[in-house]
C-alpha cells in the first residue's frame, strides 16, 4: 500500500580567474522598508544599464570577441551592448565578459538566494536560435564561482529572434554548494560564451523571482472513479496538465494506483514494432522519477532509488519496460483510441509496480516525462517536458522537473 506520510540544467564546470583592484566592502541587495509586505531592491540590483564603466570587462582578444554600446542594442534607455563572439576560430580559447557592478563591492545575495533572478533582454541582429551557448558564473572574493548553464527554461519565449526576449536566471539554480561559493560576498558576474554568434543584450539586473528553472506538476487524488475507456470525459482530464510539444499528459492518484491520461498529436499514431528494451524507438510514453525526496536534484547519475519506465504503443496493444531493473511491469487496465490528430492513452498502474509505494505526501520528487514519435523504421522525434533542448534525461536526473505529491491527509476519528 502506498504510504502517505506528512512531512530541482545544464551545469557548467568552468573555473576561471578575473582579477581587479577591489574593495571588500559588503553591500546588501535589499533594504527593509516600513511596509512588511514590500521589499525594496537596492542600487546593487542594477548590473548594466546604458554605459559600460570600469565595472565591466571583456576578453582582450578583439579577434575573438567584441562588445560595443549602440543605440540599436538598447532595449530601454539610451544604449545597449552589441556583442559578437567566435570561439570556433583558431587562437580563441576562453571567451567571456562580466561586470563587477556596484563599484566592485561585495554583494550579499544570501537573503534573496531563493527569491530573485538575474534578468536581461536579448535579441538577434538577424535570424533566430532556440538557445544561447552561454554559461553564467557568480564569483566571490576568494575566487570560488557558482555556475549555471543557459537553458531554454530561462528564455521567456519559444525562441530568441529579432524581437526582444527576456532571460531570467534564478539565483537558486546556481551550483553554490558544489563549488563552495560564498553567496554573501559576491564580487562579479561572468558570462562564458561558447561557439559563435552576434546578439544585442541590455538591462542586466536582479529582479524578484519565485521558483527555479524546473517545471513542476502536482499529483492529486481523483475526486471520482477513473474509467479507463480512452475518452476525455473523466475527472482526470481536469487535473493538472503536463503540456509539452504537441502532448497533453495528466497524472493522478486513485487509491494505490497511478492513473495516466495522455493525448498526443501524431501523424503516424500507435506505431511501435520494437522490442521492449527499444520501445523508445517507436510511439511511446516515458516516465522518469525519484522515490527518494532527499536525493540531490543536481545529480548527474541515476541512483538505485531512481526509476525510468516506458510504455510502447502498437495498435491496440502496449509493451512496457523498466530500464532500471530490466523487466516488464504490469499495467492492470489500459485503453488506446485514435482521434483525428493522433491518439489517446489511458491506464492504471499500481504504485507497487513502480516501486513507489512509499511515496510521501506533501513532498517534492524529481520527475521527467517524454513522448517518442516513430514509425516502423525508428524514432522520428522525442518531445520532453522539463528540458526541451538537452537530451539525456534517461541518464541525467539534473535535467528533470519536479513532482509534488498533494493528497488528502487521512485522520482517525
Amino acid at each position: 500500500m502506498i504510504k502517505y506520510v506528512l512531512n530541482i540544467s545544464l551545469l557548467a564546470s568552468v573555473f576561471i580567474g578575473v582579477t581587479s583592484c577591489v574593495s571588500l566592502k559588503q553591500n546588501e541587495l535589499y533594504v527593509d522598508v516600513p511596509n512588511p509586505n514590500d521589499t525594496l531592491f537596492y542600487i546593487s540590483s542594477e548590473i548594466y544599464r546604458d554605459y559600460v564603466t570600469s565595472e565591466g570587462w571583456v576578453t582582450e582578444d578583439q579577434r575573438c570577441i567584441k562588445a560595443k554600446t549602440t543605440k540599436e542594442a538598447a532595449f530601454d534607455g539610451e544604449l545597449g551592448i552589441d556583442l559578437t563572439w567566435n570561439k570556433t576560430q583558431e587562437g580563441c580559447p576562453w571567451l567571456g565578459f562580466g561586470f563587477g557592478w556596484d563599484n566592485w563591492t561585495g554583494k550579499d545575495l544570501s537573503a534573496i538566494k531563493n527569491t530573485a533572478a538575474i534578468q536581461f533582454h536579448v535579441r538577434m541582429v538577424e535570424g533566430e536560435r532556440s538557445n544561447l551557448p552561454w554559461a553564467f558564473g557568480l564569483e566571490d572574493f576568494t575566487g570560488a564561482q557558482a555556475w549555471l548553464g543557459m537553458s531554454t527554461n530561462a528564455i521567456k519565449s519559444e525562441k530568441i529572434t529579432t524581437e526582444w526576449t527576456r532571460v531570467e536566471l534564478p539565483l537558486s539554480e546556481f551550483n553554490w554548494e558544489e563549488q563552495g561559493a560564498n553567496v554573501s560576498n559576491i564580487k562579479q558576474i561572468i558570462f562564458n560564451t561558447e561557439a559563435d554568434g552576434r546578439i544585442y543584450i541590455d538591462e542586466i539586473k536582479i529582479v524578484p523571482y519565485k521558483g527555479g528553472f524546473r517545471n513542476r506538476t502536482t499529483l492529486k487524488e481523483l475526486p471520482s472513479a477513473f474509467v479507463v475507456d480512452g475518452k476525455t470525459d473523466d475527472a482526470i482530464w481536469s487535473s493538472d496538465s503536463i503540456m509539452f510539444g504537441a502532448n497533453e499528459l495528466h497524472l493522478a492518484v486513485e487509491k494505490d494506483y497511478l492513473c495516466v491520461a495522455l493525448k498526443v498529436i501524431d501523424e503516424n499514431p500507435l506505431e511501435n514494432s520494437f522490442t521492449q528494451k527499444e520501445i523508445f524507438r517507436g510511439d511511446a510514453l516515458e516516465l522518469a522519477f525519484s522515490t527518494d525526496p532527499s536525493a540531490n536534484s543536481r545529480r548527474t547519475n541515476y541512483l538505485s532509488t531512481d526509476q525510468h519506465i516506458g510504455i510502447g504503443f502498437s495498435g491496440n496493444e502496449i509493451r512496457t519496460w523498466d530500464w532500471q531493473d530490466e523487466r516488464e511491469f504490469k499495467v492492470i487496465e489500459y485503453k488506446t483510441t485514435l482521434w483525428d490528430g493522433g491518439y489517446i492513452f489511458e491506464a492504471k498502474i499500481a504504485f507497487s509496480e513502480l516501486k513507489a509505494e512509499t511515496f510521501q505526501n506533501q513532498v517534492l520528487y524529481g520527475f521527467e516525462t517524454a513522448v517518442d514519435h516513430g514509425d516502423k523504421n525508428g524514432r522520428i522525434s522525442q518531445e520532453r517536458w522539463n528540458d526541451r533542448s538537452n537530451n539525456g534525461f534517461y541518464e541525467n536526473p539534473s535535467l528533470w522537473g519536479e513532482l509534488y505529491l498533494d493528497l488528502p491527509v487521512k485522520t482517525n476519528k
